[in-house]
């Protein structure tokens, strides 16, 4: 894919796609061979989370993919013809929980006063590629340029700029819980900063915020909305610069090692 911003492509194809994408930094982090031999597989997880991101950003979209599953028998004739004619018509079959609770998480967010305006009137499931400049080696530094790409969840314009929303579920949305998963366990400061580069770099104008949404997976759906700080943001540049430059220079090599061949000492966790 060469440099830009493309409205019609879809999830498959832009996975399918060539770029270094922010699940590709988080694999990096770990070690150069986990992103390598990374086999992308969709899980249940994954596919729930795909449900609710239409159910949230494109409702319309929702209510014409999705159908919650027919209460048959499909060991007999008629159930195996019932269930032949709906995979025939490329829906995706949901049980009655599962369609009952993602449409819950969907009007939870959009009827939220903060949350709500921001997925609105905007544009969803954007792919955006670009050239990311890179400088590698010691002493004989070489510039070079590798391919990235990003997935927005959704671009809204406020004001005269525009800000990134990205949705993520959990069961407890509560800051000290939440926030410190996102760090440490997920990553999101990688995710937020490479997005708002690519994002940059496609528009030539920076986001104003990069805007977390994050909902509770059950009832009563709680909602909260995070802006990610600047320093944040600050911490998640450094460590993708230093990511993009172990790309390019592993990808140059055409070497993916693994963990360093060392003998580590191990730490109790804190209380122990």
């Amino acid at each position: 894919m060469g440099p830009g911003i493309y409205n019609n492509i879809s999830n498959k194809e832009y996975h399918a796609s060539g770029g270094l994408s922010a699940s590709g930094l988080k694999l990096l982090a770990r070690s150069p061979a986990h992103y390598k031999y990374s086999v992308r597989e969709e899980t249940p997880a994954m596919r729930k989370g795909t449900a609710v991101h239409t159910a949230v950003f494109e409702p319309e979209r929702f209510a014409a993919s999705y159908v919650i599953a027919p209460d048959v028998d499909k060991r007999t004739k008629a159930g195996k013809e019932a269930w032949a004619e709906l995979e025939a018509s490329g829906k995706i079959v949901l049980s009655a929980k599962e369609y009952e609770t993602t449409q819950a998480m969907g009007d939870a967010v959009r009827n939220h006063r903060l949350a709500g305006p921001l997925v609105m009137d905007g544009k969803a499931e954007q792919s955006v590629y670009w050239r990311q400049p890179v400088t590698i080696g010691g002493e004989n530094r070489e510039y070079t340029e590798i391919l990235c790409k990003c997935r927005p969840d959704y671009v809204k314009e406020l004001g005269e700029g525009y800000v990134i929303v990205d949705l993520k579920t959990t069961s407890d949305a509560r800051p000290l819980r939440w926030g410190k998963s996102a760090y440490w366990d997920y990553g999101y400061h990688i995710q937020a900063a490479h997005y708002m580069i690519g994002m940059e770099s496609a528009t030539g104008e920076r986001a104003r915020e990069f805007v977390f949404i994050v909902a509770e997976s059950e009832s009563p759906y709680g909602v909260l909305v995070y802006k990610t700080p600047t320093l944040t943001l600050m911490r998640g540049y450094e460590e993708n610069e230093e990511l993009y430059k172990v790309y390019a220079g592993c990808n140059k090599a055409d070497l993916w090692p693994c963990y360093p061949d060392m003998i580590y000492e191990f730490d109790l966790p804190r209380g122990a």
